[in-house]
């Protein structure tokens, strides 16, 4: 058996009531390409940051090269031989490419502040030295002839190899990679891959958190999964991608009740939204890639697919925040797509965002109320338009009775479930023609996760037009009208919940082997 390089044992990290790391134990082989998974909040990178330094384990142990080290501050653990990349890039914009990499190449030498200030000969040879490293590994990576650029104008997929090339000039025995490939072109997907297959040649152990799971399946020696801060699953690629256990993780769980959603004909709706051949841009990642979609009036709408297909960008697309490259979106027949985010919101189409959004320091009472000013001419309310926001206030507080009794709680102290029950109860309060529900299930207790679909099961049946973005597949099919399927930004699968959940190549939307 290889030998461990990075043990971590018995290892619990909590905030609060939230467990982001639950008494997880796995190892990381030298030499080996190891993934970490999981759907989003599953604590990947909670546990990245216990490796690292940046969180301290509240019990148990990691330990590298058989010393233990969840005592040490991030910098001393550098220095051990444990580099990392971030889910977010974490450059210096207004540096050149090459001092990006200097400035990790430096830490290999013990600094001395006199000789720095005087500019004696050991500084300018250490610094020469570093400058060598520098270069050294930005030949690595492909980014020599860019050394001199500005890293602020590198595209993102040079950006995301120029964090590689700074972690590697620290000279690491280990390195933990979080998302190196998302936001990639297939072309840059593939140079990552490349790469990654390079480093381990040359012996260096590889720990990487990544959603695009075919690659991961491509590239790795070893799978450890979580979920809700568990381990649930580890082994050989082949093994992981047929575990019934991951599989549940990444498709979601069945809700207990079971729902009436009769099976309608599309021509007998009258459609109140309406994409053509829709283009959108993240910076420079073409996150939406000719989607087409018809959101009928009166229709919940289901829009599934893993991390990373462009959901939460398909949107923020309908909702103003971003401008699509190329189509048309139409509202009523009347085209939308160059309007910004507030007059989208004024004509009805409202957003309830991807974690909620809480303004904390207000009370909940004062964030259903924020809720209504979107559909106000004027700051000055009129007394019968305030009686009015009162008395549907107590229609919310029916729709969600734990929030009339947390009605003068801060939000920033509510539950995450009850955060998500506010944030629905917000975005009703401004009157939507069209709800768009962004993830309402993520991160959230299945007893929590059964309320909040029984609420919007609810709201469908008031007629109430409904997009919903949801990783949890199964919950979200099963009180759909109609249902599409992202993969990659595009449109892989589309038709009615009773049929996509037989389907297998959902399934292969989210733990893709090809």
């Amino acid at each position: 058996m290889t030998e461990a390089l990075l043990e971590f044992q018995d290892v619990t990290k909590s905030f609060g009531g939230v467990i982001a790391v639950n008494n997880n134990t796995f190892q990381v082989e030298k030499g080996k390409v190891v993934a970490l998974i999981g759907p989003n909040g599953a604590g990947k990178t909670s546990t990245f940051n216990c490796i690292t330094g940046m969180y301290t384990p509240d019990a148990g142990e990691v330990r590298y090269n058989g010393e233990k080290i969840n005592h040490l501050k991030p910098h001393k653990i550098a220095k051990l031989g444990i580099a990392r990349t971030f889910q977010n890039l974490q450059i210096f914009t207004n540096l050149s490419v090459l001092e990006n990499v200097m400035v990790a190449a430096k830490e290999t030498r013990k600094p001395n502040v006199l000789s720095s200030m005087l500019r004696l000969p050991g500084i300018r040879a250490d610094e020469e030295r570093a400058r060598k490293l520098a270069l050294d590994m930005l030949e690595l990576v492909g980014l020599t002839d860019r050394a001199q650029v500005l890293a602020n104008d590198l595209s993102f997929g040079e950006q995301r190899l120029l964090e590689v090339a700074r972690a590697l000039a620290l000279r690491p025995k280990l390195l933990l990679l979080d998302e190196p490939l998302s936001g990639l072109s297939r072309e840059e997907v593939n140079g990552m891959v490349a790469l990654i297959q390079k480093l381990k040649k040359d012996g260096l152990t590889i720990f990487l958190i990544e959603h695009d799971l075919s690659t991961v399946m491509e590239i790795s020696d070893h799978i450890i999964v979580l979920d809700f801060g568990s381990k649930i699953a580890e082994g050989k690629p082949d093994e992981v991608r047929s575990n019934e256990r991951v599989i549940e993780a990444y498709l979601g769980r069945d809700v207990k009740k079971q729902y009436e959603v009769p099976e309608s004909k599309r021509e007998d709706r009258e459609p109140i939204l309406t994409l053509k051949d829709i283009h959108t841009y993240r910076s420079t990642i073409h996150a939406l890639k000719g989607v087409d979609l018809q959101i009928d009036k009166g229709s919940l709408v289901a829009v599934i697919g893993a991390n990373g297909a462009g959901k939460s960008t398909l949107l923020g697309t309908i909702a103003g925040q971003y401008s699509p490259k190329q189509g048309t979106i139409f509202f009523e027949n009347k085209a939308m797509e160059k309007l910004p985010a507030e007059i989208v919101s004024r004509m009805g189409i409202n957003l309830v965002p991807e974690r909620r959004g809480m303004f904390a320091e207000l009370t909940v009472e004062e964030s259903i109320r924020l809720g209504a000013y979107p559909r106000l001419d004027s700051l000055l309310i009129p007394a019968n338009e305030k009686r009015r926001i009162e008395e549907e206030m107590e229609q919310m507080y029916q729709l969600f009775p734990r929030l009339k009794e947390r009605r003068r709680q801060l939000a920033g102290t509510l539950s995450g479930g009850e955060q998500q029950m506010l944030a629905i109860v917000r975005g009703l309060m401004a009157h939507p023609r069209v709800l768009l529900l962004d993830e309402p299930s993520l991160g959230l207790a299945p007893l929590i996760v059964e309320e909040i679909f029984d609420r919007l099961y609810q709201l469908k049946q008031s007629d109430m037009t409904i997009i919903l973005v949801e990783q949890n597949a199964k919950a979200a099919l099963q009180i759909a009208d109609y249902a599409y399927v992202l993969e990659n930004g595009r449109i892989k699968l589309e038709g009615l919940p009773q049929h996509l959940l037989q389907d297998s190549r959902i399934r292969d939307a989210y733990l893709s082997s090809h």
